[in-house]
């Protein structure tokens, strides 16, 4: 997936701003990390994006948006948790 492409930029867009929207958050999307695409019968999206928050630093998130009739919904919105070293070693 080109993560540059106009319209996947306009889908993670709105996957920000319809967070923010619904948690009460000011959140600016940063870039575009990763993604990937289902067809069904719409598209859905899975995202990584990298998300500043309003004076915090930047995280990174995966986010799942359908596209069906051009509209977008937003069907999940979670924080990356990258497993530490130590919390590997303990597995």
């Amino acid at each position: 997936m080109d993560v540059e492409d106009p319209h996947v930029r306009e889908v993670a867009q709105y996957a920000v701003s319809e967070h923010g929207r619904l948690k009460h958050l000011q959140l600016k999307l940063d870039k575009v990390v990763e993604g990937e695409t289902q067809k069904d019968t719409g598209i859905t999206y899975r995202l990584v994006l990298t998300v500043e928050e309003k004076g915090a630093d930047t995280k990174d998130y995966t986010v799942v948006v359908a596209e069906e009739n051009a509209k977008l919904h937003l069907k999940s919105f979670k924080k990356v948790v990258i497993k530490s070293e130590s919390s590997q070693r303990a597995m």
